[in-house]
């Protein structure tokens, strides 16, 4: 799993390290640098790890290192270091000052600091276990469409599309196969004991709306699948149905198919869901993480963060620290990352001054009919 990122001028951040956990959950204010610590990571895979990262790739498009330096640094270095399964590896410049050639290039290449062979022995091996057992759902994805596209030119199998959109080709696929979880991995719902995966991604699809059934299909000849939804028997095209449900399907399915040992990244799981939807789908990235899968999620909802925590005061075997809060802010010269620990009850080691506060200040002013 990715134990540490150390990134030196990489945009908003100077040098900040974050000590990753089973499951990372960024928050804070819109523009502070949420989404540059997961582009820092997202950046490694689409890359393959190679010893050469492009900055322009399928998920991510960051531009040439004049866009991604820190334009407050004194220096021109740029380093983004990685700690994957106890191997570190190190990419960016250290030497100063580069020349114009390099400040116009998107390339990244290996650090100095790095044993070339040894390194790409160890990407090699980092490689090959992202690639067939990891999901990244950006925040634009796809909402209800008539057909999404078929393609065999996937990531993987269980590839969903940075925007969801082969999601109705994983769910045919699923709906045949009799891929099952764990015994007693912590994702079997709690309504039923089937260990199979589609009838848990079912089960989980209901607590965001009661009775759902997805019936997915692909017509393999056309390149195009499609998705609709049962409700008492009845069945609807997806454009006639809540928009929460096409948006929220890539999100639980990622979550549930994964496999221990993998990697989830998700931009707002939250979105279009109400709260009791936000809270399950809170509890579902918790048992996920416990499940053995590493999760990396961006929020900015109150109810998905509770949702976690209430997942981690009821179970049996989550201990202290397994989740952390990452409450990012803007600051003078970089952006200020504060760590907020889950314990085993469900509580925060430390409520940040702006850290989900919203509510308690509405109500205050309601109260008091005194804005602040």
């Amino acid at each position: 799993m990715f134990e540490r990122i150390n990134l030196t001028n990489f945009k908003c951040y100077k040098n900040t390290q974050f000590k990753m956990k089973d499951l990372v959950v960024f928050c804070g204010n819109n523009s502070v640098g949420k989404s540059t610590a997961i582009q820092s990571i997202l950046l490694l895979i689409q890359n393959g790890f190679s010893s050469s990262l492009r900055l322009d790739g399928d998920f991510i498009k960051l531009g040439s290192y004049k866009e991604v330096h820190n334009m407050d640094a004194n220096t021109d270095s740029l380093l983004l270091e990685a700690v994957i399964d106890g191997h570190r590896l190190s990419w960016g410049y250290e030497q100063d000052p580069l020349s114009e050639y390099e400040k116009d290039s998107n390339l990244l290449p290996f650090s100095e600091s790095m044993d070339l062979d040894w390194a790409d022995s160890v990407a090699n091996k980092v490689r090959e276990k992202y690639k067939n057992n990891f999901n990244f759902l950006c925040a634009e994805r796809w909402g209800p469409r008539d057909n999404y596209p078929y393609s065999n030119q996937r990531r993987s199998r269980s590839w969903l599309g940075i925007h969801g959109e082969y999601t109705a080709q994983v769910l045919t696929n699923l709906l045949e196969s009799s891929k099952s979880l764990g015994e007693g991995d912590l994702r079997i719902h709690d309504k039923i004991t089937s260990r199979l995966v589609i009838d848990n991604f079912t089960e989980w699809m209901g607590e965001i709306s009661p009775d759902t059934f997805v019936k997915s299909d692909s017509i393999t000849h056309a390149n195009i699948s499609t998705n609709q939804f049962v409700f008492d028997g009845h069945t609807y095209r997806a454009t006639n149905v809540g928009f929460g449900l096409s948006y929220a399907l890539p999100v639980v399915l990622s979550l549930v198919m994964a496999r221990p040992g993998g990697l989830v990244i998700i931009e707002n799981p939250e979105a279009h869901l109400h709260p009791k939807g936000q809270s399950y789908m809170g509890r579902l990235i918790q048992k996920t993480a416990e499940a053995g899968v590493q999760v990396i999620i961006e929020t900015h909802s109150d109810h998905l963060l509770n949702g976690i925590r209430v997942a981690a005061r009821l179970s049996e075997t989550y201990e202290t620290g397994a989740s952390r809060v990452f409450f990012v802010s803007s600051g003078e010269e970089q952006s200020n990352v504060e760590s907020i620990e889950i314990g085993d009850k469900g509580e925060l080691s430390n409520w940040p001054k702006g850290f989900f506060d919203q509510q308690a200040e509405d109500i205050r002013t309601l109260m008091k009919g005194v804005d602040r």
